[in-house]
């Protein structure tokens, strides 16, 4: 269960990142829309300039040609007396030259500036183009440090599953040996009864034999002392009772000597025993021991590799600030360069001054270091 509530908070931050690629996408098609519409509005002006120009020539040579057909019929109405109204006019003409020469040369002026607007425009252009490919580049590289991440997270969730569940194992081979040590120890206070037991019968045992040889001694001096005439009797009873008694302590001994012999070599197949399972229990603590600090090397290794994303998470962070700058930078710079007259797209925001675009790359650039850290 651990690992699947932990595993949760990947997939969520996936599912958090496919929006904002999704609206990076859409906020650049829209940027690259507006730039085409910039263009196509330029090749407009230009258009309407070059008519403007061509009218401008005609009216100029209709002008002309006007002014020197009036001048002809007013000289031919009016002969030589009007001449010096005919000077005043031809002044007036002259200054009307000037003024449309002034006004071609500014709109040479206004060609040679659209001109240039047009190679900055140009120029713009390709550098928004290669800011996008680094955006691009930056996408891209953020996508394989967060699957690193999520990658380097879900190996670190493992290795402290596997961890986990050798300390269980560790716990419960600790529990076998106590409950085997136990064993042992109650074996071994049998063992000791078994050997107070056995002293205890052989002290019996050679009690039973000084009192069977005192007896027998005692008799024999009574045999002694007594008369001729009862010494065949009691020799007899003697003869009787004495292989008797030693009958029954030679199988009484034989008996205790098997029961001896038999738990003896249940004590030696039982020390055996425990010999090889304390063995056994010794390799498997040696393979345990050996398997826990492989775990400690791969937990380091994890640590190192985290740490790296974590490196390349603030390299790209620090880069995407870069950018930032840069593309603000190219923003005001359009802004400078762009025309004054009325635009259809003034109201709109780029889309990296959106509050939903700074607020997503925030919750995203959040839920990395969350994963770094885990």
């Amino acid at each position: 269960m651990a690992v699947s509530e932990k595993t949760r908070p990947c997939s969520s931050s996936s599912l958090g990142l496919d929006p904002l690629l999704k609206d990076l996408t859409e906020k650049k098609l829209s940027f690259r829309r507006n730039v085409a519409s910039l263009a196509s509005e330029l090749k407009d002006v230009r258009h309407k300039l070059a008519s403007q120009e061509q009218l401008f020539t005609r009216e100029s040579q209709t002008r002309e040609v006007s002014k020197f057909l009036l001048l002809g019929n007013f000289y031919l109405q009016h002969g030589l007396q009007s001449y010096k109204f005919d000077l005043t006019r031809e002044r007036t003409f002259q200054v009307a030259e000037t003024k449309a020469r002034s006004m071609e040369e500014e709109v040479s002026k206004l060609q040679k500036c659209l001109l240039d607007k047009d190679e900055q425009l140009n120029a713009t252009r390709g550098i928004t183009e290669h800011y996008l490919d680094d955006l691009d580049d930056l996408k891209s590289r953020l996508s394989v440090t967060q699957a690193t991440a999520e990658a380097s997270a879900a190996s670190a969730m493992l290795a402290q599953a596997q961890c986990l569940s050798l300390l269980k194992e560790l716990n419960e081979k600790d529990r076998a040996l106590k409950e085997h040590e136990l064993r042992v120890n109650k074996l071994g206070e049998q063992l000791g009864l078994l050997q107070k037991d056995l002293e205890a019968r052989e002290l019996s045992q050679r009690q039973l034999k000084d009192e069977v040889l005192r007896i027998e001694t005692d008799i024999m001096g009574a045999v002694s002392r007594a008369g001729s005439s009862k010494d065949n009797e009691l020799l007899k009873v003697l003869s009787d009772v004495s292989p008797r008694n030693i009958e029954n302590i030679s199988k009484h001994l034989n008996t205790k000597d098997t029961e001896i012999a038999r738990l003896r070599d249940e004590i030696r197949i039982l020390s055996v025993h425990w010999t090889n399972k304390t063995k056994e229990l010794e390799s498997q603590l040696e393979k345990q021991r050996r398997t826990d600090q492989e775990l400690k090397k791969r937990v380091l290794k994890l640590e190192f590799c985290l740490q790296e994303s974590r490196s390349q998470i603030r390299k790209l962070q620090r880069m995407g600030e870069k950018r930032d700058k840069q593309l603000k930078e190219l923003k005001d710079q359009m802004a400078m360069k762009q025309p004054k007259g009325p635009r259809r797209d003034e109201g709109k925001k780029p889309f990296w001054e959106n509050d939903t675009f700074k607020f997503v790359a925030g919750m995203s650039m959040l839920v990395v270091m969350v994963l770094a850290k885990r």
